[in-house]
């Protein structure tokens, strides 16, 4: 199952998530297929991630990029008629077809913005939500988030624009040490998600994307890597 921080500030995004992707056979409880994937797909303006079904996730972004060229105002559509399609293969009344939603980055006139795409009620349309600066959207299979409550509180609390950092390797510093004890803590809680995760750390005019195996015991530091976001 999939475990989601993103970061909305005023000038930048970041989003992080784990590695572990579970099949759950609902007829059968005890059946349970693992493996490590990527969840973090890359398209021309950032980034799209999803959680639910694999299978309507990469669907909607096949039809996202081939059928509706990238226009991120279409990824709702692309999201309902994924799933519709899915619906079609397996039949309907399956929680994770049902509950899979999206989030995408995108450019912005401040920096970079992150959207949501979901809906709350089977009978309602997808809703297409820019988040609000200065927010913290964490998506998860476990809702007990006991361990790492006080951490995510703050990380809240010290939640810092881009521009309030000296470098680009102090911002990332700054916020990977931050979520890398909330993603050990969560898996010793949640059995379906990994203390591993990918991170994709996105300004107006660059990102950086990369991977933590989570397996340190002291403090993370990298040097200075700037990377243009058209060679996604």
């Amino acid at each position: 199952m999939t475990f989601i921080i993103a970061l909305q500030l005023k000038d930048s995004i970041i989003i992080t998530a784990d590695k572990k992707e579970v099949d759950i056979n609902e007829e059968k409880t005890d059946s349970i297929n693992e493996r490590h994937t990527l969840k973090l797909h890359a398209w021309d303006n950032g980034i799209i991630i999803g959680t639910g079904e694999s299978y309507v996730i990469h669907r909607s972004l096949a039809l996202f990029k081939e059928v509706a060229n990238s226009n991120i105002q279409k990824l709702p559509q692309c999201l309902e008629i994924s799933r519709k399609i899915r619906e079609l293969e397996i039949g309907k009344n399956h929680y994770q077809v049902e509950n899979t939603k999206l989030l995408c980055s995108n450019y912005s006139e401040n920096g970079a913005q992150l959207y949501k795409i979901e809906r709350f009620d089977s009978a309602q349309p997808y809703t297409f939500t820019a988040i609000e600066p200065m927010d913290i959207t964490v998506w998860m299979f476990d809702p007990n988030i006991e361990l790492i409550s006080t951490d995510l509180q703050n990380l809240y609390t010290d939640l810092k624009d881009y521009a309030a950092f000296s470098n680009q390797a102090e911002w990332i510093n700054y916020y990977i040490n931050r979520l890398a004890p909330i993603y050990q803590k969560q898996s010793q809680q949640d059995s379906l998600m990994s203390q591993s995760f990918d991170f994709f750390f996105q300004t107006k005019d660059e990102y950086v994307f990369g991977h933590i195996p989570n397996t340190q015991k002291t403090a993370l530091e990298f040097k200075e890597i700037s990377s243009n976001i058209k060679s996604i």
